[in-house]
């Protein structure tokens, strides 16, 4: 049906292109008879002039010779020109063009199909998508199986989903499912590594530190992991640590199965990153990923990355301390425990200072993301960039002034840039912003009373702290403080 239908198009074109060039230009007239009827009827107007007394017979005689004498020129130029390529006198041009169109457009029609085109390749009906194309039939599961989750939500029916979502490359539906399941208790080796992966796709490739936390957690409680050992890998190779990956890999490849299909790619890493870091892999002897040594980098920079936007409120603190905001996620917390302290402070891990690197050029080709200034923000603290940190924050509050932890980003980034000022000017300014939009916020209340009772006004202070202690929550280590602060007020007076 459809080729009949390319059949009857090529047609209509031909008939549109063909009938024009058989007919040439048979039906028009020559170019001198036009010129004739002209000049025939000014011989007429002569001759009416004649009659009235404009022109004497000498002027009439004279121009009756030239209009004769234009007339005679005139079927001189016509006889002496040449047939026209279409003109009806022309005819076996005229069948020839029109054999040519009729082959080589069609022709060249299906040559230039022949070699773009996919001729061969088979339709696909919907029916026949439903029950045989696998990425169709992945999606439509895919949906099916997310409505029953939502439905009876349980640890294993989310890994499931994300699995499924991955299956079909709808990557940041999958990681998302996988943050599900980890939440509700999904904690094994093969969930963390499953969840890394995603993250890792849904970034372009790149091992970002949510899904190195992933990883390294998965093989805490699983050596031999090898997902995450080969991601751990390349988190090394993607911050120029080329013999470390190799190591890492190496060591992957020794205690593989042998037939593993994945086993060529690894070896093509291994020879590639060799090649680039200029040596010889043989020289790198095989080395399982140190976990502990990224333990300490990676919950830092896991706050920084991945802190919940609705409840990133820095810790309250009265003396000048690093400020930290709590991880969200069961696969944080999991990984920070466990792990021992790194070689280095993350202020100067070199993984580290690349993975804010990463994250500020990605926040410039997505200016609008809120939530990513606000990591960013956190990210140049960890770092001990306080000027930068500020900048995030700020460009976070200009996206959306009226929301409490876009705010307190700001407070947090203002704070660590004044690590010898129990109160600096602006981060209370911010605290006061902040009581403005949630009057019952309990950190905003603490901070303002703590500005109050230093600039004297006590019944302001006290007023602040008690309407905190009330809003406190039972066993809140604020509770404490606040109290304790009170006591001190009551006995200044």
């Amino acid at each position: 049906m459809l080729w009949a239908l390319f059949a009857l198009l090529c047609l209509a074109v031909l008939a549109i292109l063909i009938v024009p060039v058989l007919k040439g230009n048979m039906d028009a007239r020559p170019r001198v008879e036009y010129d004739i009827v002209v000049y025939r009827n000014q011989l007429a107007e002569i001759d009416s002039e004649v009659e009235e007394g404009l022109l004497s017979a000498e002027q009439a005689d004279a121009a009756r010779a030239e209009v004769h004498r234009r007339m005679l020129a005139a079927e001189d130029a016509e006889l002496s020109q040449p047939l026209g390529f279409f003109s009806a006198g022309n005819r076996y041009t005229r069948i020839g063009a029109a054999i040519a169109i009729a082959i080589l457009i069609p022709a060249g029609a299906f040559a230039f199909y022949a070699k773009i085109g996919s001729p061969n390749l088979p339709g696909k009906p919907y029916m026949w998508r439903i029950h045989n194309d696998p990425e169709f039939a992945t999606a439509s599961t895919a949906d099916k199986l997310a409505a029953m989750v939502a439905a009876t939500p349980s640890a294993d029916g989310y890994a499931q989903l994300g699995r499924t979502y991955f299956a079909a490359r709808e990557y940041e539906q999958a990681a998302a499912a996988y943050r599900k399941a980890i939440e509700l208790g999904a904690n094994d080796a093969v969930a963390m590594s499953e969840f890394g992966e995603a993250v890792v796709m849904v970034n372009g490739g790149a091992v970002v530190p949510e899904a190195m936390l992933a990883f390294a957690k998965a093989v805490s409680l699983e050596p031999k992991s090898e997902r995450s050992r080969f991601y751990l890998g390349l988190a090394e190779a993607q911050i120029g640590n080329t013999r470390e990956a190799v190591g890492i890999w190496k060591d992957l490849e020794k205690s593989s199965d042998p037939s593993a299909p994945w086993l060529p790619m690894l070896r093509e890493h291994i020879a590639a990153f060799a090649k680039q870091g200029g040596f010889d892999p043989a020289s790198v002897p095989a080395s399982p990923p140190d976990v502990k040594a990224m333990g300490a980098a990676l919950s830092a920079m896991n706050k920084a990355m991945q802190m919940a936007p609705a409840t990133n409120a820095p810790k309250l603190a009265t003396t000048p301390a690093a400020p930290a905001a709590p991880a969200s996620g069961a696969a944080s917390s999991g990984v920070a425990s466990g792990m021992g302290s790194p070689a280095t402070s993350p202020a100067h891990d070199p993984m580290v200072i690349e993975m804010v690197k990463r994250l500020a050029d990605r926040m410039e080709k997505s200016p609008s993301d809120v939530a990513g200034w606000q990591r960013l923000a956190h990210a140049y603290v960890v770092i001990g960039e306080p000027a930068k940190a500020k900048e995030a924050a700020k460009r976070a509050v200009r996206l959306k002034p009226d929301d409490i932890s876009v705010q307190l980003s700001l407070a947090e980034a203002q704070r660590a840039a004044s690590p010898n000022e129990e109160l600096p000017m602006d981060f209370v300014g911010t605290m006061r912003q902040v009581l403005k939009l949630d009057p019952n916020n309990g950190h905003a209340l603490y901070v303002v009373g703590l500005a109050e009772a230093k600039a004297g006004r006590n019944d302001q202070a006290k007023a602040l702290w008690t309407k905190a202690l009330s809003t406190a929550k039972p066993g809140d280590p604020m509770e404490g403080e606040l109290k304790s602060r009170l006591k001190e007020l009551d006995g200044k007076k």
